[in-house]
């Protein structure tokens, strides 16, 4: 669907106002698909804080893939399953902030919800992965902690503490070795 020139630049306006996508769509009378789209064409990134911290996870992972020497190749589409193909292997970054208790909580659901509620969809780790890259990040300037997992063995819910049962995971980025082979 064409938008006017108009509703283009009533979507740049809104975003330059920092809000969310929901409401720049109805700020300029567009479906909240046209925003993204729009806003993906504009080169405009999101205000939503969860999907930044998704994208700094991902960027996080495979800078530090890279420095580590493997290979690193980002997804072809957003449908992917996977966020990075990581020596041959599909990988799916997550990243949490350090909770007040010095806990870090990871959800991987079976279905997901859009951002903002409008979808609800399935997704099987199992089938769109091999290896889960936890990224643990802290409030300060500390370097994230990398904690690798086999996607066949994934709780839906992970919360990680230093020296917790998790922590074998911590920066075994052995899992993502090419002759690595994940084991249920």
């Amino acid at each position: 669907m064409a938008i006017t020139a108009l509703q283009v630049q009533q979507i740049k306006d809104a975003h330059t106002a920092g809000m969310l996508d929901p409401a720049i769509a109805q700020h300029a009378g567009v479906s909240l698909a046209t925003v993204k789209r729009y806003r993906d064409r504009l080169g405009l990134s999101t205000h939503c804080v969860t999907a930044q911290r998704g994208k700094l996870g991902e960027q996080l992972v495979a800078a530090e893939a890279d420095r580590l020497g493997f290979t690193v190749d980002w997804h072809a589409r957003e449908r992917d399953g996977h966020d990075l193909l990581i020596s041959g292997q599909r990988v799916d970054a997550k990243a949490a902030m350090q909770l007040t208790d010095g806990l870090w909580r990871f959800r991987t659901h079976r279905t997901r919800v859009s951002f903002f509620g409008r979808y609800v969809y399935r997704k099987n780790y199992t089938e769109d992965s091999e290896v889960i890259a936890l990224v643990a990040l802290y409030p300060d300037e500390t370097p994230p902690d990398f904690y690798l997992l086999s996607s066949l063995t994934l709780p839906e819910d992970i919360r990680i503490r230093r020296g917790g049962p998790f922590e074998p995971a911590r920066e075994d980025w052995g899992l993502l070795a090419p002759t690595a082979t994940i084991q249920a």
